[in-house]
This record gives C-alpha cells, sequence and structure tokens, in this order.
C-alpha cells in the first residue's frame, strides 16, 4: 500500500473498517478534501460517495476528482433519498459538524439491511490529541452518552470504541521461525491507556463483528513532521535570547498544559463520582430486578409444579381412557364375531323356512287338489240326495193326501165295507205309515250328509265316508 498522502485522525478509521469497506459500497460523510476516501479505495471499496457539509468544500473536491470510483456532493445537494438502502458501509468522521440525530437517520435510510456504520465525534476533553484534522467551526461537542444515545435511538446493535493514541516502540525477532505473537506492554502508561482522541460508535440493525483491539501503526517521519516543528538539528543556531524567549514560552506552554491536565484530571473526578452515583442506582435497579426475578421465578415454579400436576392428571386420564377403548375395542370385535355367527345362523334357518315353505306350499296346492276332487265328489251326490229328498217329500205329500182321502172315503163306506176291507184299509195304512217313516230317516241322513260336507275334509276323508256308510246301512 502507498504511503498516505496526509496524516489526519479518520486515517486509522479507514484502517480498522477495512473488512467492511472491502469490495463494498461506502458512503463517508465528511471533509470532501482529506484522505479518508482515498484510503477507501486503497483498501478495496468498489465504490465511494462522498458528502461534504460544506458545498464549496465539495465542489473543489468534485473538479479534482479524477476517479471513477469516487463521487462527491453537498449534503444539501445530496441525492440520498432516492437511493435508500444502496450503501454497505457508511463512515462519518466528526457527528458533531452535523445535526446528530438528523444525519443518523439518514445513514440507515441509506444503508442496506446488512449494512454498519462507524461513527465518529472527538473527545473534546482529551488533553494531548496524536493527530489534530483541521477545526471545523460548526462543530459541537459531543461526549461518549451523547454519541451513543443519537446512534442507539437508530440501530439495534451499537458497540461503543475508542480511538486511543499509542506512541512506542516495536522490538522484532528478525529471525523468528514463523509469525511472531505481539506482547503488548503498557505499563509506561498510566492507568494502562491513554485518554481517547475520538470516540467511535459502531452500529447496524445485524450484528457485526470488527476486531475489540486494533493497533494501527503510523509512519513515524511523516507523524512527527505533523505534530512537532523541524528539529533543532536541523535548523541554525538561534541566538541566546531567542533561545530565552523559547524557553519562557515553552514554561508558558507548560503550565498552560499543566493547569489544563489539572483541569482535566478534576473533571475526571467528577465523572467519575457520577459514574459511580449511575452506578449505585443502577445496582439499586438491579437488585429491585433480581427481587422481581425472584417473585417472577418462583411464580414460573409454582406454575411448572401445577402443570407438572395436571399433566400427570392428564396422563393418568389418558391411560384410563386408554385401557377403557381397548376393552371397548376387544368388545366390539366380540360383538362382530356373534353377529357374524348369529348373521350366518339366520341366514340358514331362512334357507331351511323357504325350503319348508316351498314344500308346505307343495303339500297345501295337492291338499287343495285333492279336496277340490272329493268336495265335488260330495256335491254330486248330495245333489243327487236332494233329488230324492224332493221326490220322497213329493210321495209323501201324495201319500198324506191318499190318506185323508182314504180316511173320508172309509168314514163314508163304514157302513157298506166289510170287515175285510176294514182290515185292507188298515194295512195300507201301515205300508203307508212305514213308508213316511222311512222317508223320515232319509231326509235326516241327507241333512246329516250336508253338514259333513260344509266342514273341511280330512286328510283321508274317513270319517264322511263312515258317517255315509252308517246311514245308508240304517
Amino acid at each position: 500500500m502507498t504511503e498516505p498522502s496526509s496524516l489526519e485522525p479518520s486515517i486509522a478509521l479507514a484502517a480498522y473498517a477495512e473488512p467492511l469497506a472491502s469490495n463494498r459500497r461506502v458512503l463517508v460523510f465528511g471533509n470532501a478534501l482529506g484522505s479518508l476516501p482515498l484510503q477507501l479505495m486503497e483498501r478495496g471499496a468498489r465504490s465511494i460517495h462522498v458528502c461534504d457539509p460544506d458545498p464549496v468544500r465539495a465542489a473543489e473536491a468534485a473538479a479534482r476528482n479524477r476517479s471513477t470510483q469516487i463521487s462527491f456532493s453537498s449534503l444539501a445537494d445530496s441525492d440520498l433519498s432516492l437511493r435508500d438502502g444502496a450503501y454497505e458501509l457508511a463512515l462519518v468522521d466528526n457527528l458533531g459538524a452535523y445535526n446528530p440525530l438528523s444525519l443518523i437517520r439518514t445513514v440507515k435510510r441509506a444503508l442496506a439491511a446488512r449494512g454498519a456504520a462507524c461513527v465518529a465525534c472527538p473527545n473534546a476533553e482529551a488533553a494531548f490529541p496524536l493527530l489534530r484534522g483541521a477545526p471545523d467551526r460548526a462543530a459541537t461537542s459531543l461526549d461518549y452518552y451523547a454519541l451513543y444515545d443519537a446512534v442507539a435511538a437508530e440501530f439495534e446493535y451499537v458497540r461503543m470504541l475508542g480511538q486511543t493514541p499509542f506512541v512506542g516502540y516495536a522490538i522484532a525477532d528478525f529471525s523468528a521461525s514463523g509469525e511472531p505473537e505481539p506482547a503488548l506492554d503498557t505499563s509506561f502508561v498510566p492507568g494502562g491507556a491513554e485518554e481517547p482522541d475520538f470516540f467511535i460508535a459502531l452500529a447496524s440493525n445485524q450484528e457485526v463483528r470488527l476486531d475489540e483491539f486494533a493497533v494501527i501503526q503510523l509512519p513515524t517521519r511523516r507523524l512527527l513532521g505533523n505534530v512537532n516543528a523541524p528539529s533543532a538539528a536541523l535548523a541554525p543556531a538561534p541566538a541566546a535570547s531567542a533561545l530565552a524567549s523559547e524557553s519562557a514560552a515553552q514554561a508558558k506552554l507548560h503550565d498552560a498544559e499543566l493547569g489544563r491536565l489539572n483541569q482535566w484530571i478534576k473533571e475526571l473526578e467528577s465523572r467519575a463520582s457520577t459514574a459511580d452515583e449511575r452506578a449505585d442506582h443502577s445496582e439499586t435497579e438491579l437488585e429491585a430486578e433480581r427481587a422481581k426475578l425472584e417473585v417472577e421465578r418462583a411464580k414460573l415454579e409454582a406454575e411448572r409444579q401445577a402443570s407438572a400436576a395436571l399433566k400427570a392428571q392428564h396422563e393418568k386420564e389418558l391411560s384410563a381412557a386408554r385401557a377403557e377403548l381397548s376393552a371397548l375395542r376387544t368388545q366390539a370385535t366380540n360383538l362382530r364375531a356373534d353377529a357374524s355367527n348369529k348373521a350366518s345362523e339366520l341366514t340358514r334357518v331362512t334357507s331351511e323356512l323357504a325350503e319348508r315353505n316351498r314344500a308346505l306350499a307343495e303339500q297345501t296346492a295337492k291338499l287343495a287338489e285333492g279336496n277340490a276332487g272329493e268336495l265335488a265328489e260330495f256335491e254330486r251326490q248330495l245333489a243327487e240326495r236332494g233329488t230324492e229328498v224332493r221326490r220322497l217329500e213329493q210321495d209323501l205329500r201324495t201319500a198324506e193326501r191318499t190318506g185323508r182321502e182314504l180316511v173320508r172315503e172309509l168314514e163314508r163306506r163304514t157302513g157298506e165295507q166289510t170287515k175285510h176291507a176294514s182290515l185292507e184299509l188298515e194295512r195300507a195304512l201301515a205300508e203307508r205309515e212305514a213308508d213316511l217313516q222311512a222317508a223320515a230317516w232319509t231326509i235326516e241322513s241327507l241333512s246329516l250328509r250336508l253338514e259333513l260336507a260344509a266342514k273341511p275334509a280330512t286328510a283321508e276323508g274317513s270319517a264322511p265316508e263312515t258317517a255315509l256308510a252308517g246311514e245308508e246301512a240304517r
């Protein structure tokens, strides 16, 4: 990498954010004439857009620009509102030079969903900054907490970092067999670290990881050239008066610096006291939260035990229900088997009944056919006997009329007939009475036959025939 053309505090920010800038679209809010855009391009950024709050500076940078990867605009003329989500990294070299809340909202809109922002702000209480950038008269002072509050209002993940001066020597083994493991000794620095020159907030909506501790080495020659005037060995020998004036000025400067240092120590003590008060308040709140947490934990434990008991009861009821269901299934299986057997038996009985009905129908048909013949014969005989009965009744009436005529004739001829005639007449009467008795018997026999014929005939038909034979014999 080429040596940077100038040393500015933002050069360390470009080096630290290199993993996030490599092959990415980067948005910079800062000095358009500074070295930060060039540093980002050298470290692999795909494209860089710089927004400068000073429109004159932005116009001058645009006129000097010869790179197609870098573009410039003033913040007032920026078209960022039309390019939401277009960038993957945003760098702000001094948030105090802007309206903090408005700029942070603009940064959030300009970043993609997985984008990140590095927002820096000078520490106004730093007594001996390593590098002093060009003073921005419009900038306001933001402390650590104001920077955090402004960034945390828009981003979900915020990590606070400090850019601290690091001056010293590195002692390296020129014949090391492998990659040397660095060892850091800060025992010469009170407290183990210098006061931060810058506070930096690493913000994103999805967690981003960068090195937790990074040491960025700067070229000594250029660093000393920026910090100090040319050394006395290279300058012409001053006069004694000049040396005295310089010594007096240095003494005054030393006293002023000592006063600033004492003031800074007092401010540090005040801040430490405030931090202790905040810590005590936080501890009280933490204890209250712990008590609430213990109460909630006890409630949750009671609910868990109640849930466990309810679960056990439900499992017991479920087991009983399963056993009952198994018994019901067994019973249903047995009922199905019984129903199947009964269905088979019913089919068999139905078949037998149908067969018997068929046989009965055949027997009934045969019986009906036989009874029909016998009934016809009985009717024929009854018709003949009826004719005979009517004939006999006619004969009986004739005999009665004749008997009455004979009686009258007998009475008329009583005196005339002889005893022989009287006997003859008595014999004739006796014969008529005998014929009349026979006719009565015949009528009784025929009436009996009519009654028997009216009743259903038996299978053998022997009773009517027997009765009929008996009457004929009589």
